[in-house]
C-alpha cells in the first residue's frame, strides 16, 4: 500500500529522511534487504527526485544505507540506538547537523577570557564574549547527545534573555542581524572526561570518558567571532570526515 504522501512545512528532504530513518529503526527494512527504487520512494512519498536523493545522502553518511549503481540502495545493520552519528565534509553538513538537532540555551552571561580559559579556547586573553549553555537534543528520540558552551563576541553583537536565533545555525543569525561574515571554521576533538554536570544530564557517572570537539569560526579578516565547545559521551558519538582527493 503507498505511503502517504509527506506534506510539511520544514524542507522536504529533512521529512523524507526523518520517514526512511525511523522505518530503518523501528525495523520496516531489515539489515541486507534493498529499499523500494527512487522512482518508487518518490512517488509512493510524493517528493521530487531532488529531495529524495538529498535524504538518501544523509542517510548513507551516517551509516544506514549503501547505494550502488545498478545494485540498488542495501540497509546496513542499524547503529545502535544509543548512537549519534555525525558526517561532515562540507559547509552544507555542518549547517545540516545544526539545522537537524536542537538546543534551548538559558541565558546569556558576559565573561572575560582569562590566560587559562583563552587557552582553552584557542583565542585571545581579556577579550569580551556572550557565553549561552544549553543542551543539544536529537529530535528524533528527544535525547541528551552533547552539553555546549557557545561563545559570542560580546563587541560585535548583541545578545539578550529574549534573542531567538530561530532554526538557523547563530554564525548564521550573526551573519544576517551584524553584517559578521563567516569565512572559515577550525575544529579541535579531545578526550576529556565528564565532569559533574555533563554526567548528570547523560545519566552516566562522573568522569567517564567522553569527546570535546571545540569549534572556531573565523569572518573575512580571520578573527575568530564565535566558538563552540561541544562534550559528547565517546561511546554513543562517531565522527566521520569525508575530504576529496581528486
Amino acid at each position: 500500500m503507498p505511503e502517504a504522501p509527506i506534506k510539511g512545512d520544514g524542507p522536504k528532504y529533512r521529512e523524507i529522511y526523518d520517514r526512511l530513518r525511523g522505518e530503518i529503526d523501528a525495523g520496516s527494512y531489515a539489515a541486507g534487504s534493498l529499499l523500494p527504487t527512487e522512482d518508487e520512494l518518490q512517488a509512493d512519498l510524493g517528493v521530487s527526485r531532488y529531495a529524495l536523493r538529498e535524504a538518501l545522502g544523509m542517510l548513507e553518511r551516517q551509516g544506514y544505507i549503501q547505494r550502488r549503481r545498478r545494485a540498488g540502495t542495501r540497509v546496513l545493520a542499524r547503529p545502535p540506538k544509543n548512537m549519534f552519528r555525525h558526517a561532515v565534509s562540507s559547509r552544507g553538513e555542518l549547517s545540516e547537523f545544526v539545522h537537524h538537532t536542537k538546543i534551548d540555551f538559558g541565558p546569556p552571561t558576559v565573561i572575560v577570557t582569562d590566560g587559562r580559559l583563552a587557552r582553552e579556547l584557542g583565542c585571545d586573553e581579556l577579550r569580551q564574549w556572550y557565553l549561552m549553555e544549553g543542551i543539544r537534543m536529537d529530535p528524533l528520540d528527544n535525547r541528551p547527545i552533547g552539553v555546549v558552551q557557545l561563545y559570542v563576541d560580546a563587541t560585535r553583537a548583541t545578545i539578550d534573555e529574549n534573542t531567538d536565533f530561530g532554526q538557523q545555525p547563530v554564525y548564521e543569525w550573526l551573519r544576517d542581524n551584524h553584517d559578521i561574515r563567516p569565512a572559515s571554521v577550525s575544529q579541535d576533538i579531545t578526550a576529556v572526561i565528564l565532569n559533574e554536570t555533563q554526567a548528570t544530564v547523560f545519566g552516566e557517572r562522573e568522569g567517564g570518558p567522553a569527546l570535546r570537539i571545540a569549534r572556531r569560526y573565523f569572518d573575512d579578516t580571520q578573527r575568530i567571532f564565535q566558538i563552540s565547545v561541544t562534550t559528547h559521551r565517546s561511546e554513543d558519538f562517531v565522527y566521520n570526515l569525508r575530504l576529496q582527493l581528486a
